[in-house]
């Protein structure tokens, strides 16, 4: 994995939750808010820090981005929208690649408009991943693909209970695969005939539109 130069601003709860693990992968991560104390709390994983109001500050900001030639930029302001605008502009300007989160969609279209490549909504993707948990009466972890396909780690269920991958053939039936299953907590590469018990973790790659008919057939 490439080691990335990576600018967040703003650390708020999503922007530590991010610089958290970006350190843990490895890149060098430079940090920008409004407040001292908030950056104090990402010290230890910053490579270093500005106090700066940026959409006060425009200049600064056009200074920083300038010297430092970030591979990437996290815009973390939530509900300031104006220093998500002149932020995301600014790197725009300078090349860099824009993850941007958005408190809406009427605010997110703005933002994919003025270029950012990767735009996010955390308390409405929160939100739809809890009812869909609620729904399914068990903990389904989703993680987004391009193309419209997701990998999905969910439980085994009463429906999927003692039978083997080769009987429940989903790959034909659902275009759902099994990329690996986790039995008393020890990762088990999947065979044909690896038997499935309930409780086991499963992580499963698929089309998103076809995969509610996997965990409904999963969870019976």
């Amino acid at each position: 994995m490439k080691k990335k130069s990576v600018l967040v601003i703003g650390v708020g709860r999503f922007g530590r939750g991010v610089i958290q693990g970006l350190y843990e992968r490895g890149h060098d991560i430079f940090a920008i808010d409004i407040d001292e104390e908030a950056l104090d709390h990402v010290r230890d994983m910053i490579v270093s820090g500005a106090v700066l109001d940026v959409g006060e500050d425009d200049e600064e900001l056009i200074r920083i981005v300038g010297e430092k030639n970030f591979d990437e930029a996290v815009v973390a302001l939530g509900a300031d929208f104006e220093g998500a605008l002149v932020s995301t502009h600014i790197l725009k300007e300078a090349g860099v690649r824009v993850s941007v989160k958005a408190s809406n969609e009427r605010r997110g279209s703005v933002l994919e408009k003025m270029g950012a490549e990767n735009v996010v909504y955390p308390e409405r993707d929160i939100g739809l991943r809890l009812a869909q948990m609620i729904s399914t009466e068990s903990k389904i972890d989703i993680l987004e693909m391009p193309q419209g396909f997701v990998v999905e780690q969910m439980e085994v269920g009463k429906g999927y209970e003692g039978k083997s991958i080769r009987d429940l053939n989903t790959t034909n039936r659902f275009g759902v695969s099994f990329l690996m299953i986790y039995h008393n907590d020890e990762p088990i590469q999947p065979k044909a005939d690896t038997v499935l018990c309930r409780g086991d973790l499963i992580v499963v790659f698929g089309q998103k539109s076809k995969m509610h008919l996997f965990e409904n057939e999963n969870f019976g």
